[in-house]
């Protein structure tokens, strides 16, 4: 009976790694045809995205399925590695034409300060981390690669036909539909693993794809824009976690601008927590609603600003609700304390060095079975 049972499950396995390989195949050619101007940024950037989206899907249906576990592991990380590598090859061929206008210096240092803040997070995420660094890695790609295209193409036209100084295109529109695009790979882990009764994700897990996902989002349009700074004192104490932190003079009065690794963050954050542990407050929606009412308001406040049409009364007040723009970053900041301190001891104390940078596959699954009694249970 072994011997017949096994059968299916490796014919399954191969099924699987062969989708997999596939839609790395598509969605890197697609990425190379925009490059080389063969295929529009339309058309190649939803190819990316579905192809990004049937690759995460067999991933975790590979992590996800009991037998051959060793097996799909190592399939799953040469497909994966693959992908990446080739996908990297893709960002470096790009680099000449996104930093034309401001060079590869500028362009280096905001990839510091982007690279800054996922260190520091990705070492308060190592003792409850359930997820590989390959979909870290993944998500940065897809921030860079795939969904600065997709804003750019939904939100160019309105910009275009408008002027930059609308506010109903670059006030409103632009924010909202590239806070809905980078959420778009959270959506997609939150929804697969919302699924699964007894291997669940951490929050903080989902924060730090999101993070990655808005990091990459962040370096690419900085590139393109001239952007790019690296610095731990322009603003105290909170450019030693984010140094990327832009600092401009409105109205007499100085104004921070978060930027997307902090806004993606802080929305998944909310979100995350509100679906995972629903028992936790009592009333739940509030969590998300304020991630969400903060980020936009922060964001379309900021860039109505630039667009000179918003009233000095109504831009002032903007900036003093919004702490002077440093309201996102302490919410996350002291959001993913909290969930810091209350997954760590979901997961038990022993933080051992070795499993803190590390994850062995028996190590997540531990972990991701304790997370699932949590989340089922509804709170911490």
């Amino acid at each position: 009976m072994g011997a017949v049972s096994a059968r299916p499950a490796a014919g399954n396995d191969r099924t699987l790694a062969i989708v997999a390989g596939a839609s790395v195949v598509v969605s890197v050619g697609a990425v190379l045809a925009r490059l080389a101007g063969v295929m529009p940024d339309g058309p190649s950037t939803l190819v990316v995205v579905v192809g990004a989206a049937v690759g995460l899907k067999v991933a975790l249906t590979y992590a996800s399925r009991a037998a051959s576990d060793a097996l799909r592991a190592r399939v799953m990380n040469l497909i994966s590695t693959m992908a990446l590598a080739i996908s990297a090859l893709s960002v470096i061929a790009s680099l000449p034409r996104i930093t034309k206008q401001a060079g590869m210096s500028a362009f280096a240092l905001d990839l510091l300060a982007q690279l800054w803040t996922l260190a520091l997070l990705w070492i308060v995420v190592g003792p409850v981390r359930t997820i590989g660094w390959r979909a870290f890695v993944g998500a940065w790609l897809t921030g860079f690669l795939g969904l600065t295209a997709l804003a750019r193409l939904v939100g160019t036209p309105l910009v275009e036909k408008f002027g930059a100084t609308s506010m109903l295109a670059t006030a409103l529109w632009v924010p909202v539909t590239e806070e809905l695009f980078k959420l778009l790979p959270v959506a997609l882990v939150l929804g697969l693993a919302l699924r699964r009764p007894h291997a669940r994700v951490s929050v903080l897990d989902v924060v730090m794809l999101a993070a990655c996902t808005g990091a990459g989002f962040n370096t690419y349009e900085s590139a393109t824009l001239g952007r790019g700074a690296f610095s731990l004192f322009a603003n105290p104490i909170l450019s030693l976690f984010i140094p990327s932190l832009a600092k401009a003079s409105v109205y007499g009065w100085t104004v921070v601008q978060s930027g997307h690794l902090v806004h993606t963050a802080l929305i998944a954050l909310g979100v995350a927590f509100a679906m995972c542990y629903p028992l936790q407050f009592a009333r739940r929606w509030i969590v998300p609603v304020a991630s969400i009412a903060a980020v936009l308001f922060e964001h379309c406040s900021q860039n109505a600003i630039v667009t000179g049409q918003l009233s000095q009364v109504i831009g002032k007040l903007s900036i003093v609700l919004t702490l002077g723009g440093r309201l996102t970053t302490l919410l996350l900041i002291g959001g993913v304390v909290y969930v810091a301190m209350q997954e760590w001891r979901a997961v038990g104390h022993a933080l051992r060095p070795a499993t803190w940078l590390t994850l062995s596959q028996a190590e997540a699954a531990r972990r991701s079975s304790l997370f699932a009694a949590a989340q089922m249970r509804g709170s911490i």
